[in-house]
């Protein structure tokens, strides 16, 4: 689902020429509403085949964006799944389980965030070479202890060296929810690159948000 949702993104990307989800549902039909509510940031339902997605007026610019790559995702993930729903009210939202959720976030996190633009902040090069020179030299440490020591050693001072960019720093930089960082970390780590951890991210951080 994972890599499936990552495509999909990349698919979007090349097809519509733009990582601006508000651009991608323009050029696919899709019909945005903005609405008032005190905790539901956004939805996607599907009635009488026509998509809708609504969003929050109350939003902020980040959370604005990451909802709207995010229900984006759900029109291109999931719609044969809501096509059969025909609501009388079209601001209710269409409940989906949470591995949908899940798939959503990393679409979304796909679209609005590069490659080689979170790869450049997250010190990405450096933190290889460090890795790698890791590898190099374990094998001159005969114990355990000490090749855990070397390793320490040398990723202390990586983290020293190089003043890596905060969840909240990285956020801001992409103007996405904080917690979306975590899902393209993820994501990158499913192509197999291996970048400096940041914790945190609930799959239904969208569904809880509050203002």
């Amino acid at each position: 689902m994972v890599t499936h949702a990552i495509m999909a993104a990349d698919k979007a990307v090349h097809r519509y020429g733009t990582r601006d989800p508000f651009e991608i549902i323009e050029s696919r039909g899709i019909r945005l509403r903005y609405f008032d509510a005190p905790s539901l940031l956004g939805y996607f339902t599907v009635v009488r085949r026509i998509q809708y997605i609504g969003l929050n007026q109350r939003a902020d610019e980040h959370h604005l964006r990451t909802a709207a790559a995010h229900e984006l995702g759900h029109s291109f993930l999931d719609y044969d799944e809501t096509a059969g729903d025909e609501l009388q009210n079209p601001l209710l939202f269409t409940y989906l389980n949470g591995q949908q959720e899940r798939s959503a976030n990393f679409f979304a996190a796909e679209l609005l965030i590069p490659d080689s633009e979170i790869l450049s902040a997250a010190c990405y090069d450096a933190y290889q070479e460090t890795l790698r020179r890791i590898r190099i030299h374990m094998s001159e440490y005969s114990c355990d202890a000490d090749r855990n020591a070397f390793r320490q050693e040398n990723m202390l001072q990586f983290f020293e060296e190089h003043d890596l960019p905060t969840l909240d720093v990285l956020a801001d930089q992409f103007r996405v929810a904080p917690e979306l960082i975590r899902f393209k970390l993820q994501a990158l780590a499913c192509k197999g690159l291996d970048v400096p951890y940041i914790s945190g991210a609930n799959s239904d951080f969208l569904r809880r948000w509050h203002r």
